[in-house]
């Protein structure tokens, strides 16, 4: 049931970005990250494995899973620059100029250990996926092939955190630095080993729901404290989100709530790669709640905002994720028969 799940946190970064609520945001791109540790590291050992032809496999898989919905948002976007440039009021959001930045934004790879840096990044929130894109390359390596090497990958990414604080102490070096999402990854993966080595518990609805309120509430409160039990949140936040995905992971449910899921799970990608993007036209073309001088947005504005970014992600969601599906279940078969 993770469908529904990645989708609420890909709204939590909207109402971060969009709307200006605290913390929330960026705790859920932490959450993600936590997520994908879990994700992957289940697909690679009980879909691909680790012969080269599974290898291939996964990142045929990832590369479709990513890249069609988001050069499709970065065209729409480089579109709007060249039509409409009095629309942009992001500061990365202009033209490249040289054949490094335009591969990086084609790629989604960009070249700094903090890829959040980089300008121009026609797609903003796209620096995360140069996160996942890294951590993704060395799960299908194998660094959570076995409980060890999972084990010591989670202890040195908690070596860094613990090191960040005594040689850098700055909040970005523990946030969207390629090897802060280090140790969510790791977190994630480690639950990989724990479901296989712990009987799964059944689980209720209404403890799920707690969970995620509880989540909600830490990010949302947890910043507002001095320095120690703001650093606390940030940590108490993996735990939680580590506990919910054991719990949604154990959660049963029958066929129907499962195609429900599945489907508002295909708008948490769109929904997260394209707010930007629709809150620029939105400021521009209908104004209502808009924050003077900015593309940002007053809470009066989230349901005709959050329509028109529905209405964008339906289109995107129906006319690419789904066909790319399709294509991927036949690609599937086609491999199962050799």
């Amino acid at each position: 049931m993770f469908g529904i799940l990645r989708t609420l946190l890909a709204i939590n970064v909207v109402l971060l970005h969009i709307f200006n609520v605290p913390t929330l945001g960026n705790y859920s791109v932490s959450f993600f990250f936590l997520l994908s540790g879990f994700l992957m590291t289940l697909i690679m050992h009980e879909t691909y494995g680790y012969s080269f032809k599974g290898f291939n496999f996964f990142w045929l898989n990832r590369i479709l899973r990513l890249y069609p919905t988001y050069l499709i948002i970065l065209v729409v976007t480089i579109i709007a620059i060249i039509i409409f440039p009095q629309l942009i009021r992001h500061p990365d959001l202009f033209m490249p100029k040289g054949g490094i930045e335009w591969i990086a934004n084609i790629t989604m790879i960009y070249p700094n250990v903090v890829p959040h840096r980089i300008e121009p990044r026609l797609v903003p929130p796209s620096w995360a996926l140069t996160n996942e894109l890294f951590f993704y390359c060395l799960i299908s390596f194998g660094i959570s092939k076995t409980f060890k090497r999972t084990f010591i990958w989670l202890t040195l990414s908690v070596l860094y955190f613990i090191g960040t604080y005594y040689f850098y102490n700055i909040a970005t070096y523990r946030y969207s630095a390629i090897f802060a999402s280090s140790l969510p990854f790791a977190m994630g993966a480690s639950l990989y080993w724990i479901t296989k080595t712990r009987t799964l518990i059944n689980v209720r609805l209404f403890t799920i729901l707690l969970v995620y309120i509880l989540f909600v509430l830490n990010a949302l409160f947890g910043h507002r404290y001095g320095f120690f039990l703001k650093e606390l949140a940030i940590y108490f936040n993996m735990l939680i989100a580590f506990v919910l995905v054991y719990l949604l992971y154990t959660f049963k449910i029958n066929q129907r709530i499962k195609k429900i899921d599945s489907y508002l799970g295909y708008y948490s990608y769109p929904i997260y790669l394209s707010h930007y993007l629709i809150a620029i036209f939105y400021s521009g073309i209908i104004g209502y709640g808009l924050i003077e001088g900015s593309f940002k947005l007053k809470m009066t504005a989230i349901i005709p905002y959050s329509l028109v970014l529905l209405l964008f992600c339906f289109f995107i969601v129906h006319l690419i994720d789904k066909n790319i599906d399709a294509y991927k279940r036949k690609l599937k078969k086609q491999e199962l028969k050799k």
